[in-house]
């Protein structure tokens, strides 16, 4: 069970009583962490936030992504590549929480520039993250009120810590923040 990552926190707490082995419900949700595609990824937050209400938008073609390559100067990871295919971004009405179509982040120009996009945000641009290409070509998530803050290069990790706790719940987002020293 340690290479697993669980929905919901309550899973990982001996003390809750519930027997993870002989529960097929609760067991269905726990994913093996390196076995873990893009495609179940989305599927996995959709299902979470369906009685909340999220927007799951189709993907982007390949010619999308090229013309946004082309306007950020750099190669999207593998990570957003697959994540884009599955879904050009999504929105959340419970956290007020969206990963940004390629084509709004191309909109307007406070959310791009030379090596770097916001590709997720929070509370209407209340709190951004991005993704910057270093000049040694290795790629960087931040949250964009404290750049100089590396959270991770995965846009995998970074979507399985949204799965797990969304924004404010236990292990999510602003927990993570916290455990890397940002805010």
């Amino acid at each position: 069970m340690e290479n697993c990552f669980c929905i919901w926190d309550d899973l990982e707490n001996p003390n809750n009583g519930l027997n993870l082995v002989s529960n097929p419900l609760i067991t269905k949700m726990l994913v093996p962490i390196n076995q873990t595609n893009m495609k179940d990824l989305v599927d996995l937050i959709r299902d979470k936030h369906l009685d909340g209400g999220i927007e799951v938008n189709p993907p982007a073609t390949l010619s999308d992504i090229a013309h946004f390559e082309r306007k950020i100067g750099f190669s999207l990871p593998k990570d957003f590549r697959e994540f884009y295919l599955t879904c050009n971004g999504f929105g959340c009405n419970e956290d007020i929480f969206n990963m940004v179509p390629l084509q709004e982040i191309r909109q307007y120009q406070q959310d791009y520039g030379d090596n770097w996009f916001y590709f997720s945000e929070y509370m209407i641009y209340s709190d951004m993250w991005g993704l910057r290409r270093t000049i040694t070509g290795q790629f960087e998530i931040f949250n964009g009120s404290y750049s100089d803050k590396i959270m991770t290069s995965s846009l995998t990790e970074f979507l399985q810590i949204f799965l797990k706790g969304d924004v404010f719940e236990t292990g999510g987002l602003y927990e993570w923040h916290e455990e890397l020293g940002i805010k």
